[in-house]
């Protein structure tokens, strides 16, 4: 479940970015900043209370500064003041989802009880692509608990054909019976 916190800077810097027609530069950016605080020293150092401010700033400014915009850069002197760079991540992954409703992207996430090969997910892809109307982002996840067949979500959609749910059906239904 994305924080509110998360949220709001995605739509902050979202609202940047268009207003700048800068879409790709800030998805690289926040890309990288994701990048940078899955590494768990650096994320370690950018915590720590004791480490004072212009410190923190000076260690992201030499590990960052050519690599992202000055604007970017703030971002994250931001969430490092706020003690809040853990969710630089979810904010990468929401301003991807803003950019992609803004491209007309739809995101569908399929949930399996296998892996799908990659004919099953073009074949899956193109079936929602035909019923929506839009381009579709596909992402898939394995769940063995489902059974079989698949849980198909898409924005707040959910198409559930799978055999843990249809035996849950059955079950009710002679229970109903009796």
């Amino acid at each position: 479940m994305p924080t509110a916190s998360a949220i709001r800077y995605a739509k902050a810097v979202f609202q940047l970015a268009v207003e700048r027609d800068e879409l790709e530069n800030w998805l690289e950016d926040l890309t990288q900043l994701a990048d940078s605080v899955t590494n768990q020293e650096f994320s370690e150092v950018l915590s720590a209370p004791r480490v004072p401010s212009d410190q923190k700033e000076r260690i992201v400014r030499d590990a960052l500064g050519s690599a992202v915009g000055p604007l970017a850069l703030n971002l994250m002197f931001l969430l490092t003041s706020r003690g809040a760079i853990h969710s630089l991540p979810e904010i990468a992954d929401r301003y991807q989802e803003m950019l992609d409703a803004h491209r007309g992207i739809e995101r569908a996430e399929v949930v399996s009880a296998v892996p799908l090969d990659d004919a099953q997910r073009d074949s899956v892809a193109d079936m929602l692509a035909r019923t929506s109307g839009k381009e579709i982002r596909l992402s898939t996840r394995v769940d063995p608990e489902i059974l079989g067949g698949m849980v198909i979500r898409v924005g707040d959609r959910v198409m559930d054909g799978s055999a843990r749910t249809r035996l849950q059906a059955m079950r009710r239904e002679m229970a109903q019976r009796r």
